[in-house]
This record gives structure tokens, C-alpha cells and sequence, in this order.
């Protein structure tokens, strides 16, 4: 029996083909993103919120975490948990924020967990951080060492707070 040289070339291309599939799918996560939801991105946006609403608030009056006006109950309640963040918890300032306060720098919000996915790397990863919340409304990101030298004696787990 005579073997067709043609018969044995045909499957070379869907092998060669297959290969390039298989490479080039083992190499598209190297050049693609991770996802930035959860981790720090979620803490930013929970001790924005929370930040900005003390510093609106305490425009018109005193802001306290612990007893929020009515029109802002629900929001600070909602925000004491998070399913992007289970194991979570934010710590808010237990002295109410003034007009005074409004307008510094002052520390009132942080997530106790630190995340390590803001800002994205192209390698490895970032340093693990704290998302922190402002009387001005601003948020940032702070280091261990200085989550660690928060004196968290002021602060009270938002969760722990009876807000209905």
C-alpha cells in the first residue's frame, strides 16, 4: 500500500494551529489586568463616602458617627459592611466632626485591613496599604507603619455601632 504524502501533511496545520492557540492563551494573562475591585478600591470608595458625608454635614452642624442625622442613618449603616470586603472593618473617629474640622486634614475613617491591589502593578504587587477618609472629604492611602501608629483608642469599629 502506497502512503499519499499529502495524507500525512494534512493535519500539520491544525497542529500548528493548535499550538499557537494554546501559547497564545497561556500568554494573554501576562499582558492583561487584574481585576481592581475588592481590596482597596472598595475601602477608598466605603471611607469616601463616609468621609465626605461627615464633611458635608458638619457644614451645616457637629457630625458624629455615632449618632448621624436622620438624613444620613441609612447611608453610615449601610456602609458598615461590605461584601467586596468580608472581613473588613472601619473604624470611625468617636469625636464628632465641627465646621473647624471640615476643613482640615484630619483623620475620622480607616479600614483596619490592609490590601495590596492599589495602585496596579505590572509585577508582583503593591504594598499593603489602608484606605483612610478626611474631614475635607479627601481619601488616601496609608502605610502600615502609620495605621500602626494611629492612636486607635479614638477611633470605634463602625460596625460595633448601634445605628438603626
Amino acid at each position: 500500500m502506497a502512503v499519499n504524502e499529502n495524507s500525512i501533511l494534512q493535519p500539520l496545520p491544525l497542529l500548528a494551529a493548535g499550538a499557537i492557540l494554546i501559547t497564545v492563551a497561556t500568554a494573554c494573562p501576562v499582558f492583561t489586568t487584574t481585576t481592581n475591585c475588592g481590596g482597596n478600591s472598595a475601602a477608598l470608595s466605603i471611607v469616601g463616602s463616609l468621609a465626605m458625608t461627615a464633611h458635608t454635614s458638619a457644614q451645616d452642624a457637629s457630625f458624629s458617627f455615632s449618632n448621624p442625622p436622620k438624613d444620613d442613618q441609612a447611608l453610615v449603616s449601610q456602609k458598615a459592611t461590605s461584601h467586596w470586603l468580608p472581613h473588613a472593618h472601619f473604624l470611625v473617629a468617636k469625636q464628632p466632626v465641627t465646621l473647624s474640622d471640615a476643613h482640615t486634614h484630619r483623620l475620622i475613617v480607616v479600614c483596619d485591613t490592609p490590601y495590596r491591589n492599589v495602585p496596579e502593578k505590572w509585577i508582583g504587587s503593591a504594598p499593603p496599604t489602608h484606605a483612610a477618609g478626611y474631614a475635607d472629604g479627601k481619601t488616601a492611602l496609608i502605610s502600615e507603619a502609620e495605621f500602626m501608629a494611629l492612636d486607635r483608642s479614638s477611633f470605634i469599629a463602625l460596625d460595633a455601632l448601634d445605628l438603626k
